[in-house]
């Protein structure tokens, strides 16, 4: 690294290492599990056809007979030029595979990040610009209800109520691929609320706490004075230094974003990503589950990355020492 870079150069490249270091151990780790169940893909496929010989020979079929450092290396040189190899339950390529889930989970995290970070600061300022009031307390008190509890539980409550109680939306989705998703966008209402509700309400304290210190130092209570109009000294001066804490939060809980949506999905029976990640385990299809944890790794590394990246250009300062 050059000496003359910047400071944003040096936390971005920081950055890119370490979440690639994190990557690499993540995929070591998953690939070293999936070694520990018992059985391969022949055994779980074939085990009440096929007899030794047969399982012997579907092993050299599907590359189980050589060493798992020769799989594991054949299949990481595969995937670092963009060949995440075949999936040994039905012979296509991983990219087919995994590809329609993806969109079915990143439609889910889409939607979920776009309601977040309205609703987050809205709430935040809400509460902040009036510490104490009515507004205040009730907006506190939910988002401490609600981090309270698991994403399971708050989303089995919602289900008795609002699917079972009230009949007013559906309890689990009935279809299997993204066009029936798309074309019954109520199946999706209640796993949106349980997935945005469990990251944005600590977001929306932090926001809250940011809103009341930001408002009460000098330079604030001094523009007051001179005249600056509220919009204007919100925008300009109390909304950049309170949201720096709540967007390095946000890259702290970016993870806890993507497994909500996972927990989500498996709870909720939408047809995403978590869906063919178990399915993946349970036939012991090695290439593909590596492929969705290198996916969904890369992915977190380059939102994480990109939220650092926006909090050090809000407060380059809280920034450097978040990271120190």
């Amino acid at each position: 690294m050059r000496s003359g870079a910047g400071p944003g150069a040096r936390l971005l490249l920081r950055r890119v290492w370490i979440g690639a270091g994190q990557l690499a151990i993540l995929l070591v780790l998953v690939f070293a599990l999936s070694l520990v169940l018992p059985g391969d893909a022949a055994d779980v496929q074939n085990n009440t056809i096929l007899g030794e010989a047969q399982r012997a020979y579907a092993r050299q079929l599907l590359g189980l007979d050589v060493s798992p450092v020769t799989r594991f290396a054949e299949w990481l040189g595969g995937a670092v030029r963009g060949d995440f190899g075949t999936s040994y339950a039905n012979g296509a390529s991983v990219g087919s595979v995994i590809a329609e889930p993806f969109l079915v989970t990143g439609l889910l995290a889409g939607l979920a990040l776009l309601v977040l970070v309205p609703v987050a600061v809205g709430a935040g300022f809400a509460a902040g610009l009036a510490p104490g009031s009515f507004c205040d307390r009730v907006i506190t008190s939910i988002s401490i209800a609600v981090d309270s509890i698991p994403d399971f539980v708050f989303a089995v409550l919602l289900v008795a109520v609002l699917s079972v109680r009230l009949d007013l939306l559906p309890a689990t989705f009935l279809g299997t691929d993204l066009s029936t998703v798309l074309e019954h966008p109520e199946y999706l209402v209640l796993p949106l609320v349980v997935t945005v509700a469990r990251v944005t309400a600590p977001l929306v304290r932090l926001i809250r706490a940011g809103v009341i210190d930001v408002s009460g130092r000098p330079y604030i209570a001094q523009a007051h004075r001179l005249g600056v109009p509220r919009f204007a000294l919100l925008a300009r001066h109390v909304a950049p230094n309170a949201l720096a804490p709540a967007v390095q939060e946000l890259g702290r809980t970016g993870g806890g974003l993507l497994s909500g949506v996972l927990i989500v999905e498996a709870v909720f029976a939408i047809p995403g990503i978590a869906s063919e990640l178990i399915g993946a385990i349970g036939n012991r299809d090695d290439p593909v589950i590596l492929a969705i944890v290198a996916i969904t790794g890369v992915i977190a590394v380059v939102v994480n990355t990109a939220i650092d990246m926006a909090g050090h250009r809000m407060n380059p300062r809280a920034a450097a020492a978040v990271r120190r």
